[in-house]
């Protein structure tokens, strides 16, 4: 399973200043191993997320729980 976007790209940010050396000196066909696992680990987590604050919201009574949803940016 591969992504057009690198390791390089995913990680990029305010305070990225480049892969470290050892991440760097792999080859390419491991640095998107890497970057597919990033990929799926992220995925996996914006799931849980997902399915917390579904959870948080069930002890909303249901008749207000789309403006909590708006005022929270769900």
């Amino acid at each position: 399973m591969t992504t057009d976007r690198t390791l390089a790209e995913q990680l990029d940010g305010p305070h990225f200043d480049g892969l470290p050396a050892g991440i760097d000196a792999l080859p390419d066909e491991q640095k998107q191993v890497l970057a597919d696992a990033l990929r799926q680990a992220r995925r996996r987590q914006a799931a849980a997320l997902q399915e917390s604050a579904d959870s948080a919201l069930s002890h909303i009574p249901f008749f207000i729980r789309p403006a909590v949803r708006k005022a929270v940016g769900l």
